[in-house]
């Protein structure tokens, strides 16, 4: 499995905060199937707005404990960028991280609302050759008030990538709901942990397959947390296809 959002870098935001608790939840993720982890750090929030040269030391010292520990798991560099007016700019400028060698850029929407500027930076990133992916979008009150607001970034050639908390209920009942939605009309196309501790947050990717596939089916589970995963981080697209409910399917007799 391939965990495209997860914490893992130490002291340098709300992730793990000693070497020794990264190297548990590099372990973790390890001995749960994981082998690729998209490992990334807060940027532009104003709060854990982690800059390229602390984000780099602390990825070179995370790949050195991997090293030294012998883990089979590999760390893809990439930041989370806090959605700005000025993203264009602070890329160009090399102050923030695409995931690894592609062109895909993860963007964090605010929690509480949907700003205006919001499709107007988003449009500016795209010119910069970049693809988008909305970092936990059922996470933002704006788009879980207006699903349309999906709509139009799904026309924009924008993914969405949830919590795997999100589909287990653990943000409230509102953003699971938000959640399937999102999957159902083809917006968010994969789960990562957004792992960032042993158990608040734990970096365990196989316990949403069984959730997805109750729902979905398993080739939808396997593509959630592996296929598509698999191809941003070879920089390929990505099909934004709805992905509907087993019981609809049954309903409508198209399974």
């Amino acid at each position: 499995m391939i965990d495209l959002h997860a914490h893992v870098l130490t002291g340098i935001d709300d992730g793990p905060k000693t070497a020794i608790d990264t190297l548990a939840v590099l372990k973790q993720a390890v001995s749960d199937g994981t082998r690729q982890i998209v490992s990334v750090a807060h940027a532009n929030d104003g709060h854990f707005d982690v800059t390229r040269e602390v984000y780099d030391k602390a990825f070179a010292a995370a790949v050195k404990e991997i090293r030294m520990a012998r883990l089979d798991v590999e760390l893809i560099p990439a930041m989370e960028v806090r959605l700005g007016p000025k993203m264009d700019e602070g890329y160009r400028n090399g102050d923030f991280l695409a995931i690894g060698n592609t062109h895909y850029f993860c963007v964090e929407l605010p929690p509480n609302d949907f700003p205006a500027y919001t499709l107007d930076a988003l449009y500016k990133l795209s010119l910069e050759g970049l693809r988008l992916l909305i970092i936990h979008p059922e996470r933002n009150r704006g788009i879980r008030k207006r699903p349309e607001l999906a709509e139009r970034l799904i026309r924009m050639g924008a993914m969405g990538v949830a919590s795997g908390g999100s589909i287990l209920g653990q943000f409230g009942p509102e953003v699971e709901a938000s959640a399937w939605q999102l999957i159902e009309i083809g917006f968010i196309q994969a789960v990562a942990t957004d792992g960032h501790s042993l158990a608040k947050r734990p970096l365990r990717l196989s316990v949403y397959e069984p959730v997805l596939s109750r729902r979905y089916g398993e080739s939808v589970a396997i593509s959630m947390l592996t296929t598509t995963p698999s191809l941003v981080l070879d920089g390929a697209p990505v099909e934004l296809v709805p992905h509907p409910r087993i019981g609809w399917r049954r309903w409508f007799g198209t399974r």
